[in-house]
């Protein structure tokens, strides 16, 4: 009778969805069951519980509470997610004067390679298979064959003409589909998204509103609803309407009981519901409706911060829905399926996995404002426009590991460690794959690298085989913001990692453990272990900071088209890992002088920085260039004229 409860739940005459009115009490007492609070006796059960781990019991205990005191606090709450349908398409829409919904345009740089990543499709594109972030040649590809099809559907098997709209091509068979391929303008989505925050603030206070990203907010609309005097359904569609008539943007909304709810509802539900003669779509969840239609929902990927590798590795498990993940949480000890499993499987993620398959998310907008992460890091990455020899990729680190070190100081704060991870291309292993236009160096390098190299290999998201990414990280011999010092560990780290013969596609550079100079002073980093033998002056990565003619600062020393320090003597500095010379004291002032009498101290440095800062915030980070900017192969230039890797 209990197996039939749990497997069964006994389904409803006319659908397959089970009937889940008396099931929050049960799974209650279930998860007590299995857990060890008021366990049952008799089969040997207490005593298999007893034996599950002490300190998962009480951890399990504590989350149950919490759930429990979460579930009826979010009974009382309501929060709206709201979602700018095709954010960058649509802008570009509007700015031409054409409909958002019935125009075909994708955001993509065409003076990329037709593998460069859309941004954005708009929804009429979308509506022949095109998916969101498509690459330009499928976004080709599919309208040649939409353009195919009708061509042998239209009188004569004749095209006369093209259109973009959506409707004009519904009207006259003889049209061919066309498209509008925007270049991306990322400064430009910034403003109109901040335009769109405008409209929030008519309805909600800054305090109630959490950005999740660009085009999509969490608003917290709990005690705003008696003051607006609407339902939550007319809160979320009257602020969708003032989006439109303010900006001619579009929008969906999801409304629930907790920040999760509201998300599925906006991203699964909605796309369901029937819109509006402005195009609105709006779905609501309660932990209830979520279970009754969302439980047997697939695929998994649909739910929020479920990815494919999640998705993979409960589906070889047989758990195929988020009803599959609730029901196995709630499995005996003795059982297969049980919440043990999930724990082996995703560690204390399972916990989170487990309060989302019951539609349970505890965190509320409030906490996110007040969340403090234990540590910080700022990385920088970026995916070059082709394969490159290791020697470039090298230069390019370096670039970004300089302009790294402005945004450390930009933002106030000082580094402990630097990481790197190294991306790379396929064409290591399959030359084949190397479009024709490639150089002969590239193809050389590549059809060396696949046969001599024999390391791990994976499979990207295409099912293509690449060599397995390298990643590493290096300390900084102190806490520091010192361009030099930064850019050489980059580099050093880069030597060590990375495969000289295979070809890099991807570079990120990740700046850790970071502090300001307060929190340092106050001892928020801890202690620093100090080195008794080595000399003043020794074990810092290039103290002295020369510059190149190309950087336009006139210090002692100079630097070789960007790489090296090289003193007022012309002896290169050399890289250490100690606590000496240079390094940033408690203040962020430099302790004592590096070695070499004319070399330029950190506290030196640190105004040098923040005199290029000043320039560049205030002429452009082209202002002040260095000489290794423009060596082949840079990307520093370019990337300066980006917001995200795209034009800005």
């Amino acid at each position: 009778m209990d197996g039939a409860v749990f497997y069964g739940i006994a389904p409803r005459p006319e659908s397959n969805i089970c009937s889940i009115f008396w099931y929050d009490s049960w799974a209650k007492n279930k998860r007590e069951e299995v857990t060890g609070v008021a366990m049952v006796s008799g089969n040997g059960e207490t005593g298999r519980d007893e034996q599950r781990g002490r300190d998962q019991r009480n951890g399990q205990v504590q989350r149950n509470e919490r759930n429990e005191r979460s579930a009826r606090n979010e009974r009382e709450r309501v929060y709206i997610a709201i979602d700018l349908k095709s954010f960058y398409a649509s802008v570009e829409c509007v700015e031409r004067g054409l409909d958002p919904l019935t125009t075909h345009l994708v955001v993509a740089d065409v003076e990329r390679t037709q593998k460069t990543i859309c941004l954005a499709v708009s929804p009429s594109l979308k509506s022949y298979g095109i998916p969101g972030r498509a690459r330009l040649f499928e976004v080709e590809e599919k309208v040649r064959l939409v353009n195919a099809a009708r061509r042998l559907a239209a009188p004569g098997h004749r095209l006369v003409g093209t259109s973009c709209n959506i409707g004009e091509l519904n009207a006259d068979a003889r049209l061919a589909v066309s498209y509008i391929a925007a270049k991306p303008r990322m400064r430009h989505y910034m403003n109109a998204s901040a335009k769109v925050y405008g409209v929030y603030l008519r309805y909600a206070a800054a305090e109630d509103i959490h950005v999740y990203s660009i085009d999509e907010v969490f608003i917290d609309a709990t005690r705003y609803l008696r003051a607006l005097g609407m339902t939550p359904r007319q809160m979320a569609t009257a602020i969708v309407r003032d989006i439109r008539e303010t900006t001619g943007l579009t929008a969906t909304a999801g409304i629930g009981t907790n920040l999760y709810l509201a998300k599925v509802a906006m991203d699964i539900v909605a796309k369901h519901e029937e819109a509006d003669e402005y195009g609105v779509r709006v779905a609501e969840l309660n932990e209830r409706t979520y279970r009754e239609r969302l439980w047997a929902h697939r695929p998994l990927t649909d739910f929020w911060r479920v990815g494919r590798g999640y998705a993979n590795k409960l589906e070889r498990q047989g758990l195929l829905t988020m009803g599959d993940i609730a029901r196995c949480s709630v499995g005996r000890s003795h059982d297969y399926y049980n919440e043990d499993l999930l724990y082996r499987m995703f560690g204390v993620n399972a916990e989170l996995l487990i309060d989302h398959a019951w539609g349970w998310e505890p965190c509320t907008i409030a906490d996110i404002k007040h969340y403090t992460p234990d540590g910080h890091s700022i990385s920088s990455g970026q995916v070059l426009t082709g394969p490159a020899l290791s020697s470039t990729a090298r230069l390019i680190a370096k670039e970004m590991a300089d302009a790294l070190a402005l945004d450390l100081m930009e933002k106030g704060v000082l580094a402990n460690r630097v990481a790197l991870v190294i991306g790379y291309d396929t064409g290591s292993i399959e030359p084949d794959r190397l479009e024709e236009c490639a150089s002969e160096d590239l193809k050389a390098q590549a059809r060396q690298a696949a046969q001599s190299y024999r390391g791990p290999v994976s499979v990207d998201y295409y099912g293509r085989k690449v060599p397995k990414p390298a990643a590493g990280s290096i300390g900084l011999g102190g806490y520091t913001v010192s361009d030099t010092r930064i850019r050489e560990a980059v580099a050093t780290l880069f030597d060590r990692i990375a495969d000289p013969r295979l070809l890099v596609r991807r570079l990120t550079v990740v700046a850790d453990d970071l502090h300001t100079a307060q929190e340092l002073e106050a001892g928020a980093a801890g202690y620093e272990q100090l080195d008794l033998f080595a000399e003043q002056g020794e074990g810092e990565v290039g103290a002295g900071l020369g510059r190149s003619a190309g950087a336009g600062v006139g210090v002692a020393g100079t630097e070789s088209a960007g790489h090296g320090t090289v003193g007022s003597s012309g002896s290169e500095m050399s890289i250490g890992a100690g606590s000496g010379a240079g390094a940033w004291s408690r203040s962020g002032i430099a302790a004592s002088q590096p070695r070499g009498g004319n070399a330029v101290d950190e506290h030196q440095s640190q105004m040098i920085q923040q005199t290029l800062l000043a320039v560049k915030q205030k002429f452009g980070r082209n202002a002040v260039i260095k000489a290794m900017d423009m060596e082949e192969g840079a990307t520093g230039q370019d990337r300066n004229h980006q917001i995200g890797g795209h034009a800005a």
